[in-house]
C-alpha cells in the first residue's frame, strides 16, 4: 500500500495526464489546422526580397556584434524601426547555433508570435461570444488571405499583430473580470506593438481607450480609469528603455527613427527618401481581398447584432480598433499591404460568431471544389518538373525559371500525404458541425501553402534567393582586391552579399571620395551602366541577377589602374 506521502502526487500526476488527454481529445482537431498552418514556410528557404533581407542582414548584424541597442546592417545604422523582432531572432539564432541555418532560426520568430496571436484570437471569442466560437475566430484570423505569406516570414508587421493581439485580448479580459492581469495583458501588448513598429500601436491604442468612454457610457467607470493606469505602468518600460538608451547612444539616430521613420512616413517628408509611397485608391484594391473571408464574415455578425451594435462590448472595441487604424493607414503618406496586419485580428474576433448563419452544405461544397482544384494544379505543376519540365504557362515562368531542375524530396512527399490524409479525416469527423465551411476554407489554404513550402520549395527558393548570385560572382572575383564600392545597391542586396560573402561595400551614395578597386552596381535589367561599360578604366567582369527576377541586374566592374595604385599589403577594407 502506498504511502499517504506518495498517493498525492500520483493522483495529482494521473489527473494531469487525464486532463491532458482530454483536452487533446476536445482541441486535438484545432491544434492539427493550427500547426498545419503555422509550420510550413518557416524553415528551408534563404531570406527572400523584399523585408526578409534587410531584416535578417540586421539580426546577422547584432547576433555577430552584440551591439542590442543600435540596429545595423551591413555595417551601417538601420533606423527604420524598434529591435524587439531582432532581438527574439538573435536570441534564437544563438539557441539553435548548429542546428539550423542563422536564417531559419531567426525566422522561428514569426512562428512564436503568431501562435500567440492565435491564442489570443481565440481568448478573445470565448470571453466575448461564448466557448464554441473559439475555434472560428482563430480560424478566420488564419484563413485571411493577406496573412498567410507574411506570417511566415522575417517581418516586423508580425510582432505589431501580436502587440494589437494583447490589447484587445486585454480590454476582453478585464470585460469579464476587472483585475490586474488584464491590465498587465493590454499594457504588455502596447508594449509590443511600440517595440515592433514604433508609436503607431500606442497611439490607436491610445485613441481608442479615450473613444470608448466618451462613446459608449458602460465604459465610463471608475475601475476603467484604473485599468488604463495599470496598463500604462506596465507599458512604461517598453515604452521608455530602448528609446533612452538609443537617445543616450546617438542623438541622431534617434532623431531618424523617431522623426524620420515614425512622423516623416506618416505625413510624407521622408518617404521620398525612404519609399513605400501611398498610391492612388491602394486600400480599395487591397483590403476586399487581403482581409478576405474574415471581413465578409465579420460584416455578417455586425448585420446580425445590429439592434446590439452599441451595446456589445466585443463589437465596441473591435470595430473601433479597425476604425482608428484604417483611418491612420488611409491618411498615411506610405502604404505598403504588410501594414494593414493589424487589422486582421480585430475583423476576425468579429467574424466569430457568423459561423451560425453561414449556409454549411453548399458552401462546404464549393469551397472544397475550389481548394482541391488549386492543389490539383499545385501538384500536376510539381509532377511536370520532376519528370518533364515546366508548363509554358507565361504566367508561371515570368516568375519561376523554366531551365530549374526539380529535385524529389521523398521526405516531404510523406508529409504531404500524411497531412492531406490527417486533413480530410478530421473534416469528415465534423463534417455535421457548425463552421464546417471555414473550417475547410483555412484547410485548403494550410494545405496549398504545404504543397508550396515542401515540393515546390527548392524552386521558389532558387527564383528569389540571392545564394546562387553571390556564389556566381565570387567565383570570377579576384581574390587580392582591395575593397568593394556599391552604386544604387539596394538594402535587400547589401544585406545578402554580406551574409553570403562576408563583404560591406563602401556605397558611393555615403562615401563618394572612397576609391575601391571593385564597383558593384545595381540597376534595370534594360538600363544598364552604359557610362561605366564604356569607360575604358572599368572592365565588368560580371553581371547576374536571380534567376526569378527578370527586373533588376547588377553588374560587378574591376579597375586595374586604381587596383594597382592603392596600397600593397594593406588590409583589404571589405573585411574590416
Amino acid at each position: 500500500m502506498l504511502s499517504p506521502r506518495f498517493s498525492v502526487p500520483a493522483f495529482s500526476e494521473f489527473a494531469s495526464v487525464s486532463f491532458l488527454i482530454q483536452a487533446m481529445r476536445r482541441h486535438g482537431r484545432l491544434l492539427f489546422f493550427s500547426l498545419l498552418y503555422l509550420i510550413p514556410g518557416l524553415t528551408g528557404h534563404d531570406p527572400w526580397k523584399q523585408d526578409e533581407t534587410y531584416v535578417f542582414g540586421i539580426i546577422h548584424h547584432m547576433a555577430e556584434t552584440g551591439d542590442w541597442v543600435v540596429p545595423a546592417m551591413a555595417g551601417e545604422p538601420f533606423m527604420e524601426k524598434p529591435p524587439l523582432y531582432y532581438w527574439i531572432a538573435t536570441i534564437l539564432v544563438h539557441t539553435f547555433d548548429g542546428i539550423l541555418p542563422a536564417h531559419d532560426a531567426a525566422r522561428l520568430t514569426s512562428g512564436i508570435l503568431m501562435s500567440i496571436t492565435g491564442v489570443c484570437a481565440a481568448v478573445c471569442a470565448r470571453l466575448w461570444w461564448g466557448r464554441e466560437f473559439a475555434a472560428s475566430a482563430l480560424l478566420a484570423l488564419f484563413g485571411c488571405l493577406g496573412l498567410i505569406f507574411h506570417a511566415h516570414l522575417m517581418v516586423t508587421d508580425v510582432p505589431l499583430l501580436t502587440g494589437f493581439a494583447l490589447s484587445v485580448t486585454g480590454f476582453a479580459m478585464w470585460n469579464k473580470s476587472p483585475d490586474l492581469k488584464s491590465a498587465v495583458v493590454l499594457g504588455t501588448g502596447v508594449g509590443v506593438s511600440m517595440m515592433a513598429k514604433g508609436i503607431l500601436g500606442p497611439g490607436v491604442f491610445f485613441v481608442v481607450a479615450v473613444l470608448l468612454p466618451f462613446l459608449f457610457p458602460a465604459w465610463r467607470r471608475r475601475s476603467y480609469f484604473q485599468f488604463l493606469l495599470t496598463a500604462f505602468m506596465v507599458a512604461l518600460p517598453w515604452l521608455l528603455i530602448w528609446p533612452v538608451a538609443l537617445w543616450q547612444t546617438s542623438q541622431p539616430l534617434f532623431m531618424e527613427w523617431f522623426w524620420e521613420n515614425n512622423i516623416g512616413r506618416f505625413f510624407g517628408f521622408s518617404v521620398a527618401r525612404l519609399g513605400a509611397p501611398h498610391t492612388e485608391n491602394f486600400w480599395i484594391t487591397t483590403l476586399p481581398w487581403f482581409t478576405f473571408p474574415a471581413m465578409p464574415l465579420a460584416l455578417l455578425t455586425l448585420w446580425h447584432w445590429r439592434t446590439r451594435i452599441l451595446s456589445h462590448p466585443a463589437i465596441q472595441v473591435c470595430s473601433l480598433v479597425f476604425i482608428v487604424m484604417l483611418a491612420v493607414l488611409g491618411t498615411a503618406a506610405s502604404a505598403r499591404d504588410n501594414y494593414a496586419l493589424p487589422l486582421l485580428f480585430p475583423i476576425a474576433v468579429l467574424a466569430a460568431p457568423a459561423v451560425r448563419y453561414v449556409g454549411e452544405r453548399s458552401f462546404s461544397v464549393v469551397i472544397g471544389i475550389m481548394f482541391g482544384a488549386i492543389c490539383s494544379v499545385l501538384l500536376y505543376v510539381w509532377w511536370q518538373m520532376v519528370f518533364n519540365q515546366a508548363p509554358a504557362w507565361k504566367w508561371l515562368l515570368r516568375i519561376l525559371p523554366a531551365d530549374f531542375s526539380m529535385p524529389v524530396s521523398y521526405a516531404h512527399i510523406f508529409i504531404v500525404a500524411v497531412c492531406f490524409v490527417l486533413a480530410g479525416l478530421c473534416l469528415w469527423q465534423v463534417r455535421h458541425e457548425r463552421g464546417n465551411p471555414l473550417r475547410i476554407w483555412t484547410a485548403g489554404l494550410s494545405l496549398c501553402w504545404l504543397v508550396l513550402c515542401t515540393l515546390w520549395l527548392p524552386w521558389l527558393d532558387y527564383a528569389k534567393s540571392y545564394r546562387s548570385v553571390f556564389s556566381d560572382m565570387q567565383t570570377v572575383m579576384p581574390g587580392d582586391f582591395h575593397c568593394m564600392a556599391s552604386q544604387n545597391l539596394g538594402e535587400s542586396e547589401r544585406a545578402m552579399l554580406r551574409y553570403f560573402s562576408g563583404i560591406i561595400t563602401h556605397r558611393q551614395e555615403t562615401e563618394p571620395y572612397r576609391e575601391c578597386d571593385l564597383l558593384i552596381v545595381n540597376g534595370l535589367t534594360d538600363s544598364a551602366p552604359e557610362s561605366l561599360l564604356s569607360d575604358r578604366d572599368w572592365e565588368l567582369v560580371w553581371d547576374g541577377a536571380r534567376p526569378g527576377d527578370a527586373r533588376e541586374r547588377l553588374w560587378l566592374f574591376r579597375n586595374h589602374h586604381l587596383g594597382h595604385r592603392l596600397a600593397v599589403g594593406d588590409r583589404p577594407q571589405h573585411l574590416r
